[in-house]
């Protein structure tokens, strides 16, 4: 299986980074690569009201998502020379929003990191669990 297009399920977190890794690794044996990766900006469900006074907050964590996003496709651009796109999303559940981006988009592979919680979750993390069991292509989990 050629892996051409790639996406990265992107956070902040240790599992985040271990995920841009593997991408990279996998770059690194088809430069031709293209590599999205993507950030979801986690938004609560508010009414009208809530959302004006939420405003603000909401805009601070969008501007820490592209700066997040900027320095992870500053990091990649080190390693590769694989064309790389940042995506930044929002909505109320991180996986939900990227499964839509995998049913949008022709990808060959979703690369996702684990945080690691109880139970099941403890070795995959809700979102990463989530986007294997909901993804309709091949999901490699970063540990």
């Amino acid at each position: 299986m050629a892996v051409n297009n790639l996406l990265v399920a992107f956070d902040e977190s240790e599992g985040g980074r271990r995920a841009l890794d593997t991408a990279v690794s996998l770059a690194e044996v088809n430069p031709a690569v293209h590599i999205d990766i993507a950030y979801v900006v986690p938004i609560p469900l508010l009414d009208e009201s809530q959302m004006a006074s939420f405003k603000e907050i909401l805009d601070m964590m969008i501007s820490d998502g592209e700066d997040l996003l900027a320095e992870a496709v500053a990091d990649v651009r080190e390693d590769v020379a694989a064309r790389i796109d940042s995506l930044l999303l929002t909505g109320t559940n991180p996986a939900t929003e990227i499964l839509k981006l995998v049913d949008q988009r022709d990808y060959d592979l979703v690369v996702v990191g684990n945080r690691g919680l109880s139970g099941l979750k403890e070795y995959l993390g809700s979102v990463s669990h989530k986007i294997l069991h909901g993804s309709k292509i091949p999901v490699l989990v970063a540990k």
